[in-house]
């Protein structure tokens, strides 16, 4: 019977670290004075390819964004993805989705004050991903944007962003 009670604990004591440690978001514990660059929501106005548009996000230089895996999320015309809970961007009448799976990480960037961040739009292909656009964000405390994606191809994306002190820093 002590075994169980010691199991019984260590699994307790396994799940209440677990929960903690998903408080904040893993990028968001850094240095003191940093900021959140927060993505808001993401519009598609007009689609890439007939169909669907398998959407991703990169941040240059560390990778993968949106969503936690590869590969891209299936997009619509008039989707409008939020990322959180707000759907403040979203256009009335719109499509609204939610960004994906349950880790909330992707929706927090960590940047240094007036720092810059380049965030990269991606629709994955069979051969070759298409860049459908770039933003480069430089972190201001209190300022939201936003900024509209566009390709030769005619497609039009709508990324919706802000920024804001870091509570967890």
């Amino acid at each position: 019977m002590t075994n169980l009670w010691r199991r019984v604990a260590a699994v307790s004591g396994l799940l209440l670290v677990l929960s903690l440690t998903q408080a904040a978001p893993a990028s968001a514990h850094r240095s003191s004075g940093e900021l959140l660059v927060r993505l808001t929501s993401l519009y598609a106005v007009k689609i890439s390819e007939s169909g669907h548009d398998e959407l991703y996000i990169l941040r240059s230089g560390n990778g993968l964004v949106w969503p936690s895996q590869y590969p891209g999320i299936s997009t619509a015309r008039n989707d409008c993805i939020v990322f959180d809970s707000s759907r403040a961007d979203c256009p009335p009448g719109s499509n609204v989705r939610l960004a994906g799976d349950q880790n909330v990480n992707w929706a927090n960037l960590t940047a240094a004050p007036n720092g810059q961040l380049t965030l990269e739009l991606k629709e994955e292909d069979l051969v070759g991903d298409d860049t459908l656009g770039t933003v480069r964000v430089t972190a201001i405390a209190g300022r939201s944007w936003n900024v509209t994606l566009t390709k030769s191809d005619d497609s039009e994306y709508r990324l919706a962003y802000s920024v804001i002190t870091n509570p967890w820093s």
